[in-house]
């Protein structure tokens, strides 16, 4: 029992601090709008409905950056508007070349989108339902003090209260030499 309790004490232990390293790699990853960006891959939590039909609530949608965006593609971008940040998608209707490090597109509803605020075309993006969610939570002040940063406090003060205790009351180690020959005398009877 001491050998299964052991192992799922290890497991959880590994999970906890896989954890732990993607949550800090994604917050130490934000952009300029608070949404992580890792290498061309962009992390978007879908907060609302007004993305839908295309993706609902709570939804993980990871957004490859891409310069290859023609007109009828549909792009996520950062939307800026009244200072307000938000991730909006929308379908292409103009494309204009400015330089050739900068584009305008033209979005439905004819405003121009300049290609410094595209995240990616939607046709090339996963979806991962409720994951959303759940990454919203962990990112969250309160879900990383009370996740994370909780449980390495209580297990640092445990250590040091096992620290104290050992300094109080010394285990004598003659005594445990004295148990183990004890036990080896016994195991040789039987």
């Amino acid at each position: 029992m001491k050998k299964v309790l052991k192992v799922f004490m290890i497991i959880l232990g590994v999970i906890y601090a896989s954890v732990a390293i993607v949550l800090t790699i994604c917050l130490l990853n934000y952009n300029d709008y608070n949404i992580t960006v890792l290498g061309d891959k962009t992390l978007i939590i879908v907060e609302d409905d007004e993305l839908k039909p295309d993706f609902d609530k709570g939804d993980l949608v990871v957004v490859t950056k891409s310069n290859d965006i023609k007109i009828g593609d549909k792009i996520f971008f950062y939307d800026t508007y009244k200072n307000q940040i938000s991730v909006n998608l929308g379908n292409v209707v103009g494309k204009e070349i400015v330089n050739e490090s900068e584009v305008t597109y033209t979005m439905d509803g004819n405003y121009a989108l300049s290609s410094e605020y595209v995240i990616g075309k939607a046709s090339g993006s996963g979806r991962y339902e409720g994951f959303g969610t759940i990454l919203s939570v962990l990112e969250s002040r309160f879900g990383f003090l009370f996740i994370i940063i909780f449980p390495i406090f209580v297990l640092f003060i445990y250590e040091i209260y096992a620290v104290v205790i050992e300094i109080k009351n010394p285990i004598d180690e003659t005594l445990d030499d004295d148990v183990k020959k004890k036990s080896k005398k016994k195991d040789k009877k039987k």
